[in-house]
């Protein structure tokens, strides 16, 4: 019962934040709040918390319905639609910071790899609401029939042997996806990250500038680059250690060339030059990857990230770092759930791997 103790930990905290008056007067925008009104501060979070994936008046209906205690007004949804747009986003991505650094302060044992945490950053496209108003502020794509349709860009940092969400963003279409990397990174500030992490990245991120990024903030990392990439080609060896030369210094870089079972070769760049690391580990490391991949197919299939409660780019920021938060209580449940199952079965000799299913878990 570990995590569920933690869970309601975390959820006290949570609770505690939403209802204090710093959490208003950092998150209120202008004085929408600094008067009595019939929808407080905390009452709106607690909704715009409440509605995902759900009708919006059935939803209030719902919540005032389950919390009396809360001396809930009636309210319409053009009131609650109207109030929420008085909240920065920032609020709710404030909750999911509570939620991790409660997190990592409060377990003591972390799954990792070979002693290190395993963290990726990957980004996605969403489809928010196709408005004019979404369009100009997130920007649009167009398809092969040169249809436009307002979509964002979404980014996380993802630590995948914990199934936990460090930091993301939503911004505007193709934002680089570099910079975004950046931003997640400058964000760990818990001592159990920023010690004994390998990121993994993708093809779309390798840059000499983005190796010195990460050698200056001592950071091992793990790249795919395409064989298109200077640093990497004439190369014969797989496995082999170069120099390249960056603001007037040189630094190292090492090359691995992987097998794949369809003889197809891929090329990963790293700064781990660990000895107890071995050459045919490194294909073992990269494909962990695929669990930031999976997270995203979660996000999208059954969380239901691109299912809005609002047609507004601030509703829509709102929803979601609500949907990230959730992700991560859903995380914590379905260890636990995963744990029990697992005990449950041990002595029965079963052939098939029985784990808990995430949309039971979220209803």
């Amino acid at each position: 019962m570990k995590n569920i103790k933690l869970l309601s930990q975390i959820l006290k905290r949570t609770n505690k934040l939403i209802v204090s008056d710093e959490y208003k007067q950092s998150y209120s925008l202008g004085n929408s709040f600094s008067r009595k009104r019939k929808l407080s501060f905390s009452n709106v979070v607690y909704l715009i918390c409440s509605v995902l994936r759900k009708s919006i008046p059935l939803e209030i209906d719902n919540f005032i319905e389950n919390h009396t205690c809360l001396n809930f007004p009636n309210i319409s949804k053009q009131a609650f639609s109207k109030a929420r747009q008085n909240i920065s986003p920032e609020a709710f991505k404030e909750l999911c910071r509570l939620f991790v650094d409660s997190f990592y302060n409060s377990k003591k044992k972390l799954n990792k790899w070979h002693g290190f945490n395993i963290l990726a950053v990957d980004g996605t496209s969403i489809q928010v609401p196709d408005t004019i108003e979404c369009g100009k502020y997130f920007g649009v794509s167009k398809n092969q029939n040169k249809t436009q349709t307002a979509v964002a860009t979404a980014s996380a940092l993802y630590d995948i042997l914990n199934d936990i969400i460090i930091d993301a963003s939503i911004t505007k279409f193709k934002t680089s996806e570099r910079e975004l990397a950046k931003q997640h990174l400058d964000q760990i500030n818990n001592e159990k990250l920023s010690k004994n992490s390998i990121v993994i990245f993708d093809r779309g991120y390798p840059s000499y500038e983005m190796f010195d990024y990460l050698d200056t903030k001592n950071m091992l990392f793990l790249m795919r680059v395409p064989s298109s990439f200077k640093t990497v080609q004439n190369i014969d060896s797989n496995d082999c250690i170069l120099e390249y030369k960056i603001k007037r210094k040189y630094r190292k870089l090492r090359v691995i060339k992987i097998e794949l079972s369809n003889n197809i070769t891929e090329i990963l760049v790293t700064n781990i030059f660990d000895e107890n690391i071995k050459y045919d580990e490194f294909k073992e490391l990269y494909f962990l990857r695929w669990g930031v991949e999976s997270k995203y197919k979660e996000l999208k299939s059954s969380i239901q990230i691109e299912e809005f409660s609002g047609t507004k780019p601030i509703s829509i920021e709102q929803d979601f770092f609500v949907s990230i938060y959730l992700s991560m209580v859903v995380a914590l449940i379905k260890d636990e759930a995963d744990a029990a199952i697992a005990d449950e079965i041990k002595d029965k000799n079963l052939k098939s791997m029985y784990q808990a299913n995430r949309n039971f878990i979220l209803g």
